[in-house]
């Protein structure tokens, strides 16, 4: 298939390695596309990374080159996250505007929805029949995503809904690959004090290193006092908001994190995120305190009880000592971690 992705440019940030196809979306294209198994399992087509919420380049760069190391002759594509796309999902369409050819030029009819034209042509439709069901569920994943935060959580879903709403435009209907996801210190429910840190590591400005008293009157500091009540008021009607929607079953006011943690794991038929997903890796630590070790392991538990008696495997791994998605830092790399229990 003829490649339909547009670079837009390349820059001398720490992810100048990588082609910036939007204002949130790179891809790296290795030098050898030729896929050579490094293991009992081939390695994946692409590797898709959904990093956290204001997560800074340099940062990202860092969980970028293990993975290079790892699967060499793999492309990457790279999905950054802003507080828009947490809190107004359709904010990030633009990118998945770019980003699904990608994934289109990549895996090609491993995309397309039972029943669906194949791309436009004048071939016969997939079949939709009971054995395309069967053959799908013994598929092999060739997509790894890993997805960090609830911001990775968040973008990834966003892919998901934006491969939906290809479905009312026109007859190719498209959906994920077979694939394998790691969810990196995610997904999180909704709590005041982690919350309120997670923005205001996004949203205020740093302290100001002036000395006393000359702090008080610096910009960073004017601006640290006027908007902090104000998110404050913004965490306390979220909390507010989704504590009714839990106490009435009200679904239309339920918070951004506690509506990606229930999508993450639908596996409805033609509709559901995890429909396709083959094996998923939960990583999360005690000491990360921005999301709770405990809503993984219960989004975790979760999973398993609505896919007992499916093919795939889900597994986690706690990591001593390290912070908010800081754990695939330390011992060992998480996809190497995932291809070893996997």
């Amino acid at each position: 298939m003829a490649s339909t992705v547009k670079a837009v440019t390349k820059d001398s940030s720490p992810l100048s390695f990588m082609t910036r196809l939007s204002q949130h979306v790179y891809l790296y294209r290795p030098f050898s596309t030729t896929l050579s198994p490094t293991g009992n399992r081939p390695p994946p087509k692409l590797i898709l990374l959904c990093s956290w919420m204001g997560a800074r380049d340099p940062h990202i760069a860092k969980y970028i080159t293990p993975y290079q190391a790892l699967f060499p002759s793999t492309p990457i594509l790279l999905i950054k996250s802003e507080t828009q796309h947490v809190f107004q999902p359709q904010s990030a369409w633009p990118d998945m505007q770019v980003a699904v050819p990608v994934l289109r030029d990549i895996f090609g009819s491993e995309m397309l929805q039972p029943g669906s034209d194949n791309f436009g042509s004048t071939t016969t439709a997939l079949s939709s029949s009971p054995s395309t069901s069967s053959k799908e569920e013994e598929e092999d994943p060739t997509l790894l995503i890993h997805l960090f935060s609830n911001g990775g959580s968040a973008q990834l879903l966003s892919l998901h809904q934006y491969l939906l709403l290809s479905q009312s435009t026109t007859t190719i209907h498209l959906r994920l690959p077979p694939h394998l996801t790691i969810f990196d210190s995610a997904p999180g429910q909704l709590a005041y004090s982690p919350t309120y840190r997670a923005l205001s590591h996004v949203l205020l400005p740093p302290p100001s290193r002036s000395r006393f008293p000359f702090w008080i009157f610096s910009p960073s500091t004017l601006r640290r006092l006027f908007v902090s009540p104000l998110l404050h008021m913004w965490v306390s009607l979220l909390w507010t908001s989704n504590f009714l929607s839990r106490l009435f079953g009200l679904r239309f006011l339920e918070s951004p994190l506690e509506r990606a943690a229930r999508e993450q794991n639908d596996t409805t038929p033609g509709k559901g995120r995890a429909e396709r997903e083959k094996g998923r890796m939960y990583i999360s630590s005690e000491e990360d305190e921005l999301v709770n070790h405990r809503d993984v392991e219960a989004h975790m538990e979760e999973a398993r009880r609505q896919r007992a008696g499916k093919r795939g495997v889900i597994r986690g791994e706690k990591f001593a000592g390290t912070g908010h998605v800081g754990h695939a830092r330390g011992e060992e790399n998480a996809g190497s971690a995932l291809r070893r229990r996997m």
